[in-house]
């Protein structure tokens, strides 16, 4: 049977699992061509259509590509594939491998599909998605999936200005909460659960709302009264760091550097332009 997800849903899972993107592809097939008694890949995936038009059969389930919609598979169906019409068939598909076993989707072990708004901004997308993902040597996990969150903000219904209203003053009350809290051991999964929120979804409202992500703001946070305090009182690097949320001087010392261009040691010494330091 056929399988039809909203998209919203689908997006929302892809936020909060684990998973790790395994390769990119991009397929052209000729108008005419079969393809009968063949396999999925031995790893989930999602099927985007570029152009054209194609009757695949998922565990002799059939479906009807074409753009505007997204295809999920999982490894080894059994799979048959016919282009149809006069265009060639072209389509991006994306393997990935599953981390862990949290049952946040339904069928999140089956194949499905869902409609999505094909515009041509998806389109360039999808193909910067391609080429970046298919340079040899330069393919990460990180990367593919900071590109990924692009291409999901781009899917996602643009009729959302309720949703959008209500994200936008979570994340307003999370800066709040980090902007009191952000000397002590924050984690982002532990600060998403008060707002009800996974890891990944909540940086990805975060970076929507405040451009950066939650990570790099705390860190800001931190250096900035790190700067404060080593310029205008007589506390050790070592007490410094503790006191803004580092439990290791060596790598508060590190990211303090990289952060400003010197060592907190060198910072004491010197008259610091507090108001050139930017967030």
């Amino acid at each position: 049977m056929r399988k039809i997800l909203d998209i919203k849903q689908i997006i929302n899972y892809y936020r909060q699992a684990v998973f790790q993107v395994l390769r990119v592809q991009r397929n052209v097939v000729a108008p005419g061509s079969k393809y009968f008694g063949t396999k999925t890949p031995p790893a989930y995936g999602l099927l985007i259509p570029l152009c054209g038009r194609a009757n695949m059969h998922f565990d002799k389930v059939l479906y009807e590509m074409a753009p505007g919609k997204i295809f999920h598979f999982t490894p080894n169906m059994q799979l048959d594939k016919e282009v149809i019409g006069p265009e060639y068939w072209d389509y991006i598909v994306i393997q990935y491998h599953r981390k862990d076993s949290i049952p946040l989707l339904q069928y999140a072990d089956s194949h499905y599909e869902s409609d999505i708004s094909f515009t041509p901004h998806l389109y360039d997308l999808l193909l910067q998605f391609y080429m970046q993902c298919s340079i040899p040597g330069q393919f990460t996990n990180q990367k593919a999936q900071a590109l990924l969150e692009n291409i999901w903000a781009e899917i996602l219904p643009k009729n959302l200005d309720t949703d959008n209203e209500k994200s936008r003053l979570l994340i307003q009350e999370a800066i709040k909460f980090i902007d009191l809290h952000y000397t002590k051991n924050l984690t982002i999964p532990a600060i998403a659960e008060n707002y009800g929120l996974g890891g990944k979804q909540f940086t990805y409202l975060f970076r929507k709302f405040k451009g950066i992500s939650p990570n790099q703001y705390i860190i800001s946070l931190r250096i900035q009264r790190a700067q404060e305090l080593l310029y205008r009182h007589q506390y050790s690097v070592a007490e410094v760091s503790h006191y803004v949320g580092y439990t290791d001087p060596y790598y508060f010392s590190r990211l303090f550097k990289k952060r400003t261009g010197q060592t907190p040691a060198s910072c004491k010494k010197s008259k610091l332009d507090l108001k050139n330091f930017s967030m």
